[in-house]
């Protein structure tokens, strides 16, 4: 019988991978059902694979999210692209950069039937890297949360308004990820920037799957009337979702976003 591990969830086996990709070196984060633990989708259970992608290249505040959808019965992998620090023949930190190397990734990870996962920034390049894997993985839905960046913030000076509020309803627990910053250092100025200069509401129009769309009810870098546009563009069958929490939400309503995340590609009751 599981006991109860870390953040409150039922324990999940835990390890980590390390690939050599053509893009660069990447590890990989993987959260396992407990051992000897049955789940069904009927009971609320999930049988595909999760891949997650985070913000700003910082993994650790996804874990929590992890743990829960693990602890329901997925098979949850967490993309970790710039843990290698070398300066040469690493992953370009930008949209596309890690987008490539996720694609390169996820095609040959033999997860079987996935959903993609992105938060923040990560959501940018789990869009580009479903894009860019389909048809030859089988993704069962794509999930945009709390997406950046809005047409109207895509200059530095509008965005910095934004980011004051984009975090008011978030514990502070989070800043345990602040830490994290230091490993990432520059990358993460030129994520951003990449992030100013995609485009994903023009992207959507080519993807063809289910595409869920969520963010937390103060979350400023992605207001509902943005959840919607993107909605309205998107190819395939959209739904919109506001949670509670703002832009970090994923980190303390891990338990809400993952039962968002256990329904996605399924048929939805009206």
């Amino acid at each position: 019988m599981a006991g109860v591990g870390r953040d409150g969830v039922a324990d999940v086996v835990e390890r980590e991978r390390w690939h050599r990709l053509p893009a660069g070196p990447v590890r990989s984060l993987w959260f396992s059902p407990p051992t000897g633990a049955v789940f069904s989708p009927a009971t609320g259970g999930m049988d595909r694979s999760v891949v997650m992608f985070p913000g700003l290249g910082l993994p650790r505040y996804l874990l929590p999210l992890a743990r829960a959808l693990a602890a329901g019965g997925a098979q949850v992998v967490v993309f970790d692209a710039l843990a290698f620090r070398r300066r040469r023949g690493r992953v370009t930190p930008t949209i596309h950069g890690l987008a490539e190397a996720g694609a390169q990734w996820l095609g040959q990870a033999d997860l079987g039937t996935v959903v993609v996962f992105g938060h923040s920034t990560g959501a940018q390049v789990a869009l580009e890297t479903v894009l860019a894997v389909a048809p030859s993985v089988q993704v069962d839905g794509l999930v945009m949360a709390g997406p950046t960046f809005e047409p109207g913030q895509r200059r530095l000076r509008r965005l910095a308004p934004a980011a004051l509020r984009a975090y008011r309803k978030d514990t502070p627990r989070e800043l345990v990820v602040v830490r994290d910053l230091a490993r990432v250092r520059t990358d993460v100025i030129r994520i951003v920037l990449s992030g100013l200069r995609h485009r994903p509401e023009a992207r959507v129009a080519s993807l063809e799957l289910p595409l869920t769309l969520t963010a937390g009810e103060g979350d400023a870098f992605a207001p509902r009337g943005w959840l919607d546009e993107l909605a309205a563009g998107a190819g395939g069958p959209t739904r919109v979702v506001v949670l509670p929490g703002s832009h970090n939400n994923v980190f303390p309503h891990a338990g809400e976003v993952a039962a968002l995340v256990r329904v996605t590609g399924r048929p939805q009751e009206d």
